[in-house]
């Protein structure tokens, strides 16, 4: 009530204030008329009483102030006329007002924008019913971390467990559902009528939806034992349903009815059951379609294939701490438990191929580290908004100095040292709140580009957005700007020294203790940009030193593509004729030189880690078998065009695909951990393919050639055991079988050319060469290598930038404050340097002494500033590549760049004082 009471107040003082304030001129003009009679009558004549009752009232303006003082709601009105005279004032001086605007729509749209980050991806609960309940299970290895369980161990967890009312797998880009090689790639082709579309796809459990607990807009979701099943057809998953996310059905199928029709995917006639909610996702993987995940049989008995991820709901009242102790006694005797045999996850891995299992909530998992960086752009963006108040404080200083005269004058007239602090904030509120506003209007731009430029780079990215949140968050900070710049005249008090003030008039001030403050503020800027030039330096090198990395291969001249040929007509021993007749026509296309096929491509890859057979190699347990983190599968002239370079042997070669005998290449890595200081050539390999695993009888493979390591994770990851294996080699069946699954293609491939045409110009070409192979399938991800790398490098590229944008904007400022603080230094000391240069001081003198003063300021900051780095480097130094928080070279040549600009900002006003003519200053005088 007491709200809507102010509130009330409010419009009523609204209402009535101009007929106050018409009631109020008339009483006190009524007062004054009646005393001049009387004083009239006492033989005074017309002036002299009117002047005697105008006295004996305290002045009419006096009286009105404190008439408005004693009303109710008289805050407000002395708020509005602050506020009008603050406007009047403001555009009087408008270079001060387009500084002071144009500083404060940096800093706060900075602030804002980063805010919107912080609160979209950090602030803000997922997505989901009682989100902090939900907790994703990963594995861990003493050699790197795994992020996938096995599904016996999925399957184990899911029944021993007390703590979670749900637990469900999900995968994207594996190959749960066996068969071939290369597995899935976590898309699938979508006929939505007469066009294919490419959609992003997870597979799922039922469990794992109800442990989301997600409902659906439409339709249903899978029911009980829907998801387990596999499909009658082998290697495709489970049965032929699916479920649309909202906004593919809103944009592939334009919101025409779909539940319970069937559409085609991969080639495959699915029964649509149900629709998502909107803005519905899992992992930020921006899911379009679901599908069940069917678990093949083969893949249920693997405790090797790591190849499911979990999520789980704790029930009501269990802390994640209790869910987590509960998990330690399972890994104690896990073993026990699920009386399992062979590869179990135990509390204390200690050797390569043991593993952990850690319990992880699932907005941690999502933003990974993130967070950090995250934190991070929104402390440098403070810092920039520090830095801008503090200009703007002394902005507000160098003013208040020229306004000592009126506010004097002000005071003479009954205005109170806190009525002139109050006039002096509602200015600088008035230029905040408008700061705040251009700047909220940049945010939203500058949010919006980033999203588009880094779509990828930065966790729920799609979910940013101006919200009342960050509206309130403007708000708040520009008042909060305004108040803090909008109060620096205080600590000025001289300007209500009346006598003084009013004697001095226009004459030098020559105190150097007036500057005192101005200097601190300037010194401040100057240290607070050292800090972030320093930081985003540091940065900048790191992102330099990532394209420098030798990759492994020639990332030049190169365009991919991928492309998904149906599941369904064709099988594995068809797909692998299919990919080459369309390399084949590639590679008479003009301007293509060379090109190939691969099933994945390099920077971005997830370690697989097959366990794998070695001849001649024996593990600390005594078996021949080595973990290999990558199995690249390929097609013909797959080094040639990548550009890797083989450095023993050969590499695949037409005669490999007429030979009985299998063979593969391996990359440095792999040969140094099987077979160190000995001739890999001729040696064998049990290769570990899904479709064998589990018989008796793994296929051997030779290895005929040693490949250059290549950077499969990214180039700031370690390089893993790679193998590479030929698809167009036929080989023996397995085990009698029908068809020998080596040879067998994965569905989606990427296509490499070697060519000196950009993407966008062979773009129609090759869509008629993809038409001309199969008319369903469309092109993804059609674009130069360069863009593949860019992309595995857009998080740190995007703090680098950033930052670096940041660090300018404070330099800038820092280097206008210097600039600012001795040009007005210089104008106060006219009189002094003028005597100065009449008694025969010279100019080159003159311009020393300036530079002297701006050179102490900007010293004393560099040293803060390098203090202040010094010790906050260290909290981003993960973040760092190939350079060290304390890299001497980054400080040295940060430190000489400010130096030498701030050198340039004091150059100018220390030459004008030089050029001053004694005689115009001390006849002024």
């Amino acid at each position: 009530m007491t709200l809507l009471h102010r509130l009330a107040s409010i419009l009523r003082w609204i209402v009535r204030r101009n007929r106050a304030e018409r009631d109020l001129n008339d009483e006190l003009e009524t007062f004054v008329e009646m005393a001049s009679a009387d004083r009239m009558r006492e033989g005074a004549n017309a002036a002299d009483a009117r002047r005697a009752a105008v006295l004996h009232l305290g002045g009419i303006e006096q009286a009105k102030e404190r008439v408005r003082s004693a009303r109710h709601g008289a805050w407000l009105d002395a708020l509005a006329r602050d506020l009008r005279y603050g406007v009047r004032t403001l555009r009087r001086s408008r270079l001060f007002t387009a500084v002071a605007l144009v500083t404060l729509t940096l800093g706060i749209g900075a602030n804002t924008a980063i805010f919107s980050i912080v609160n979209g991806v950090i602030l803000q609960p997922l997505g989901y019913d009682a989100p902090e309940q939900l907790m994703r299970l990963t594995a861990h290895y003493p050699s790197g971390q795994g992020y996938r369980l096995s599904a016996p161990e999925y399957l184990e967890f899911r029944e021993m467990n007390r703590s979670f009312a749900a637990v469900g797998a999900f995968a994207i880009g594996d190959g749960v559902a066996g068969g071939g090689s290369g597995g899935w790639a976590g898309a699938v082709n979508l006929m939505a009528g007469d066009r294919p579309v490419r959609a992003r796809c997870t597979l799922v459990d039922e469990h794992l939806l109800a442990a989301l607990g997600v409902q659906p807009a439409q339709g249903r979701l899978f029911a009980a034992g829907e998801t387990d099943a596999m499909s009658s057809r082998p290697g495709v998953g489970g049965p032929p349903v699916a479920i649309l996310s909202h906004e593919l059905w809103q944009s592939a199928l334009g919101r025409r009815p779909i539940v319970g029709q069937t559409v085609l995917v991969d080639g495959r006639p699915h029964d649509i059951i149900g629709i998502m909610p909107p803005r519905f996702d899992l992992m930020d993987n921006r899911t379009e379609i679901w599908l069940p995940i069917g678990l093949h049989p083969v893949i249920r008995r693997l405790r090797d294939s790591h190849v499911v991820q979990v999520i789980g709901r704790l029930k009501d009242g269990v802390t994640p701490q209790a869910a987590d102790a509960e998990l330690s006694t399972f890994l104690d005797n896990w073993r026990e438990r699920a009386g399992a045999q062979g590869h179990v996850p135990t509390a204390h891995p200690s050797r390569p191929d043991d593993h952990t299992l850690r319990l992880q909530p699932l907005q941690d998992a999502i933003l990974g580290n993130a967070r950090r960086v995250i934190w991070m752009l929104q402390a440098a963006a403070a810092l920039v908004l520090l830095i801008a108040c503090a200009n703007l404080a002394s902005l507000v200083l160098a003013r208040a100095e020229s306004r000592r005269r009126e506010f004097a004058l002000r005071a003479t007239l009954g205005a109170s040292r806190g009525r002139l602090i109050q006039q002096t904030i509602a200015e600088g509120v008035l230029l905040s709140l408008a700061g705040g506003a251009i700047g909220l209007w940049v945010a939203r731009t500058g949010v919006r580009a980033l999203v588009l430029a880094y779509p990828t780079s930065l966790p729920r990215a799609s979910e940013l957005t101006i919200d009342p949140s960050v509206l309130l968050f403007t708000l708040v900070m520009s008042v909060a700007t305004g108040l803090l710049f909008g109060v620096a005249p205080v600590v000025q008090s001289r300007f209500v020294d009346l006598m003084n003030t009013i004697k001095e008039g226009h004459r030098d001030g020559g105190n150097p203790g007036r500057h005192s403050v101005r200097r601190a503020l300037v010194i401040a800027e100057v240290a607070l940009a050292v800090m972030l030039v320093v930081a985003s330096g540091l940065l900048l090198r790191t992102v330099y030193n990532l394209t420098r990395v030798d990759a492994g291969f020639d990332r030049s001249r190169m365009v991919t593509f991928s492309m998904t040929l149906p599941r369904s007509g064709t099988e594995g021993g068809q797909r692998a004729p299919a990919f080459q007749r369309l390399l084949d026509t590639l590679r008479q296309t003009p301007g293509v030189q060379a090109a190939t096929a691969m099933s994945d491509l390099p920077f971005n890859r997830l370690a697989q880690r097959y366990d794998t057979g070695a001849e001649n190699y024996t593990n600390a347990e005594g078996q021949p078998v080595s973990i290999v983190e990558y199995y690249q599968f390929v097609m013909s002239d797959y080094f040639e065009t990548m550009g890797i370079p083989i450095l023993a042997g050969r590499g695949f070669e037409a005669i490999d695909t007429a030979s009985e005998g299998r063979v593969v290449v391996i990359n440095e890595t792999l040969a140094s951990r099987l077979w160190k200081g000995r001739d890999p050539i001729g040696q064998r390999l049990r290769v570990n393919l899904a479709a064998s695993i589990g018989t008796s009888n793994n296929p051997w493979h030779t290895v005929i050639g040693v490949a250059k390591d290549v950077k499969e994770a990214g180039v700031d990851r370690d390089t893993g055991a790679e193998l590479y294996l030929f698809i167009d080699q036929p080989g023996p069946p397995i085990d009698g079988t029908a068809r020998p699954w080596v040879t067998t293609a994965p569905p989606t491939m990427h296509i490499v050319l070697r060519t000196n045409l950009p993407a966008a110009a062979l773009a129609q070409t090759l869509e008629r060469s993809v038409r001309a192979v199969n008319p369903s399938v469309p092109i993804v991800g059609l674009r130069e290598m360069d863009r593949v790398f860019d992309q595995s490098i857009g998080r740190p590229r995007l703090l680098a930038q950033l930052l670096g944008a940041f660090a300018g904007l404070a330099l800038l400022v820092a280097v206008l404050g210097v600039y600012g603080v001795l040009s007005f230094m210089v104008a106060e000391r006219r009189r002094e340097i003028g005597i100065r240069l009449a008694i025969g001081a010279t100019r080159v003198g003159i311009v020393a002494l300036v530079m002297k003063q701006g050179l102490v300021i900007t010293a004393i900051g560099l040293i803060a500033g390098l203090a202040g780095a010094l010790s906050l480097n260290r909290a981003f130094a993960s973040l760092l590549f190939g350079v060290e928080p304390t890299d001497p070279g980054t400080l040295a040549a940060v430190m000489t760049v400010i130096a030498m600009v701030a050198a340039v900002a004091c150059a100018l006003p220390a030459w004008r004082a030089s050029r001053l003519d004694p005689n115009d200053v001390l006849r002024v005088g």
